[in-house]
């Protein structure tokens, strides 16, 4: 019984060892298909890191073109500690600026240093101002272009901030805007010639009625609002329809314009002075003591007289004046001034021509 036990212990070693057999054989199988596939792994990678580099360079290639392409000037400037420590502008920048990119890859600094002197602190303020990253913002500036020249450009720029806020890069682009800004300054100054043409008088180059109306309202505010009394003066020229019927229009032209150089000379550049319709003029001032008018008169008459002295003209210069006063009632109004001015001017010419003579007179109402 014991030797069966035996035997038949013999045999099941004999399967044992048939089955370690087996396994050594599937477990070298194994390791042979690991290893290939270990090698299968090693070629994807190669092959990966091949492809990847492929991309890389084929984005550089493709981002290089796309630069290229672009017509603005792009440039970037990376930050280190507060300083800039690195640049890159696009090939474009040469156009608008005259430096090329390896001038700027030597100076770090240059994209400041061309900021005209008189816009470079608010171009510092409006950097220094752009706090929100990723969002653009513009600022029109000059820049000195390397000729010496000065271009206008618009400045396209948006900041990326680090962990702390600090900025690590500015990025953006600029446009040469100068011909803009000189067809702005041309429309402009056209502009203001046409405004002046509207509100100035051919002949005199004093103001007109429209100038005068315009500018009289703001300096009636300017007056109220200081509690300021303010004077306005009717003049007008007596007989000058007899110098131009009897002496031509140009004669008639001459006095007129003779008269507004002694209205220059006899009040302030400050005060308002206009010829408001063919020999009528009006002059707006501020009442700086009490019955300054008749002080005005007094200074008007003796220009009046003293030119007439000088010229000996068979037609002398005279003039009929009434005034007015803006003191605070209410309902006053430029066309009120000028009109109770205007009354007064020919009650005046009505006393002096039954007298006959050639006072200047007012009494202010």
């Amino acid at each position: 019984m014991k030797y069966s036990s035996l035997d038949e212990s013999s045999i099941d070693m004999k399967k044992y060892g048939d089955l370690v057999e087996e396994n050594e054989k599937s477990i070298i199988k194994l390791e042979a298909e690991v290893k290939e596939l270990r090698r299968i792994i090693q070629d994807l990678k190669i092959r990966e890191n091949i492809d990847s580099n492929s991309r890389v360079q084929f984005d550089e290639d493709r981002f290089r073109t796309l630069v290229n392409e672009v017509p603005e000037y792009l440039y970037s400037l990376e930050f280190s500690k507060g300083k800039i420590s690195n640049n890159f502008h696009s090939p474009h920048c040469e156009e608008i600026t005259g430096y090329s990119p390896e001038d700027y890859a030597k100076n770090q600094y240059l994209w400041m240093q061309m900021i005209h002197p008189e816009d470079l602190d608010r171009v510092l303020d409006f950097i220094h101002g752009l706090n929100q990253p990723l969002y653009c913002k513009s600022i029109e500036h000059r820049i000195v272009h390397k000729d010496g020249s000065v271009r206008w450009v618009l400045n396209m720029t948006t900041v990326h901030l680090g962990v702390t806020g600090e900025t690590i890069r500015q990025s953006g682009f600029l446009l040469d805007i100068t011909w803009r800004k000189y067809e702005e300054d041309i429309n402009r100054s056209i502009s203001m010639e046409n405004r002046r043409y509207s509100i100035v008088d051919e002949l005199t180059s004093l103001y007109n009625r429209r100038g005068f109306m315009e500018l009289a309202e703001q300096q009636l505010r300017v007056a109220s609002r200081m509690n300021h009394a303010v004077l306005v003066f009717f003049i007008d020229v007596d007989g000058l329809k007899h110098v131009n019927d009897s002496l031509g229009h140009h004669k008639g032209d001459d006095m007129l314009v003779s008269l507004a150089q002694v209205l220059k000379s006899a009040f302030q550049e400050s005060d308002l002075i206009a010829r408001i319709g063919g020999d009528e003029f009006t002059v707006m001032t501020m009442e700086n003591e009490k019955n300054s008018h008749e002080l005005f008169l007094e200074r008007l008459c003796s220009i009046v007289e003293l030119r007439n002295h000088m010229l000996k003209e068979e037609h002398a210069l005279s003039i009929s004046v009434g005034a007015s006063r803006y003191n605070f009632r209410g309902g006053d109004t430029i066309t009120g001034l000028i009109d109770r001015a205007d009354k007064d001017m020919y009650e005046n010419k009505r006393i002096k021509f039954s007298v006959g003579k050639s006072l200047l007179k007012s009494s202010v109402i």
